[in-house]
């Protein structure tokens, strides 16, 4: 397990935040922690290390399709996942076994046990929020109704939050929200149950609604993204906070979400409008292929012959790396492109290359450097430099593709097009800071 937090926290991730860890209950204490759902299994893994912090070990309820092949149902009951079948996952049969898992979960939280459900039932690609399915509310009142009411479950909201869904090195965050009971819907489950569900759903829905940048506009959805991330840093630097800490852009994206959404309400026309300027933006940013924080920037010279100079200087680090990485990380993604659903693209990059890869890989390298040069801790240094490099790989990339990113910009600098995109930015950037300044 220390082997996976390690991957996980500080290899796969690049900073792994843990917001108001106090929050979390004592460990022993009946708890049921629902979280939103966006990224496939890397969601219960950013649960189960969060949640590791005191040794505890949660027990998850997952969509019953996922258990439909043999091989995998094992793997996931070895893991602690129980299934939840839903109408359209199975026929009858599946359906009556809900009933016998709803008890079995409800027992875990009698031992004094953790579990963790996602209320949405099913993970989506965006920062929005489903509708809670009833699947969670009844297992919570068959846990109290089991123990006359007198549990005490104490529900835990969490938001998880990724500064991108699919990068390798990018950030995750877990915000613990304030730990909530429900006994003040007891009473209206002893006369109708299903008015019961509704009502908790809609309290725990709200507890982590609160917490999530929530773009509740579909139609818009993508508009209202791309101004996330146009304004954040610009509102992050207006407000003398740090513009690269995955908290600061998250609280930074429910400000912009809020005050647009407030935008629509008091003045339609003028929300049409900048909707219409994001859209036309955005399609001209991907037309062109640039990026909107290339537009209407100063480029220093001086600077930018640095930024190279500094590129050529690396290279060597940079070859070692993709050299002694090439293999697994050409193999993972193979694998990984074999499944169709992209939101369990991580999940698979993180699982194959943790387990077996890179593993596998570092193994036959430590061997072979060690038996040709007759020294073990030569073998050892060389993995560790592999595995260095390796990292500092992605980001050489990243800064690679920036600086193409940059001379793009420098070649269409003096056409129309360009033009049209410093005019649009600018116009854009001076309305949303009306609204978050």
């Amino acid at each position: 397990m220390n082997y996976l937090c390690a991957a996980h926290n500080h290899v796969y991730y690049r900073n792994f935040y843990i917001i108001h860890p106090e929050n979390i209950p004592p460990k022993g204490t009946p708890t049921f922690v629902i979280a939103n759902h966006q990224n496939g299994m890397m969601d219960a893994m950013a649960i189960l290390h969060t949640m590791y912090r005191d040794g505890r070990q949660p027990v998850f309820i997952a969509r019953g399709d996922i258990f439909k092949k043999d091989a995998v149902a094992r793997i996931l009951r070895f893991l602690k996942i129980l299934p939840v079948y839903r109408n359209r996952d199975g026929g009858r049969d599946d359906i009556k076994k809900d009933l016998a898992i709803f008890n079995r979960a409800a027992k875990v939280l009698k031992k004094g046990g953790t579990l963790v459900i996602f209320p949405e039932a099913g993970h989506q690609s965006g920062h929005y929020m489903s509708t809670f399915k009833k699947g969670f509310s009844r297992i919570a009142f068959a846990a109290e109704e089991m123990n006359d009411f007198k549990l005490g479950v104490q529900i835990l909201p969490l938001n998880i939050h990724y500064s991108n869904y699919f990068n390798f090195q990018s950030d995750l965050m877990v915000t613990c929200g304030e730990p909530f009971t429900y006994d003040e819907f007891f009473e209206m489950y002893k006369e109708s149950p299903n008015q019961a569900y509704l009502a908790l759903n809609e309290k725990a829905r709200a507890r982590v609604k609160e917490m999530t940048p929530d773009i509740d506009i579909p139609e818009y959805y993508n508009e209202i993204e791309a101004l996330t991330h146009i304004m954040s840093e610009p509102l992050l630097r207006h407000k003398g906070l740090k513009a690269r800490f995955l908290p600061n852009q998250k609280d930074a994206a429910m400000t912009i979400i809020a005050a647009i959404r407030q935008l629509r309400d008091e003045n339609p026309d003028r929300f049409t409008t900048l909707m219409d300027d994001t859209r036309q933006y955005t399609a001209l940013l991907q037309k062109t292929g640039l990026h909107h924080w290339v537009i209407n920037r100063k480029i220093s010279v001086p600077k930018l012959i640095g930024r190279i100079f500094l590129m050529l200087l690396t290279l060597p680090f940079f070859l070692f790396g993709y050299l002694n990485n090439f293999l697994p990380v050409w193999l993972t993604q193979r694998l990984t492109n074999k499944v169709k659903d992209p939101m369990m693209h991580s999940t698979f990059q993180y699982s194959i290359g943790t387990a077996f890869t890179f593993p596998v890989w570092y193994i036959i390298i430590l061997v072979v450097v060690s038996l040709l040069t007759h020294h073990f801790w030569i073998g050892l240094i060389y993995i560790i430099l592999a595995g260095i490099t390796g990292v500092l790989n992605v980001h050489y990339k990243r800064a690679l593709r920036k600086l193409g990113n940059v001379f793009k910009a420098l070649r269409l600098r003096c056409t129309e097009t360009y033009r049209t995109l410093c005019d649009l930015n600018t116009r854009i950037i001076g309305e949303m800071e009306e609204l978050v300044y």
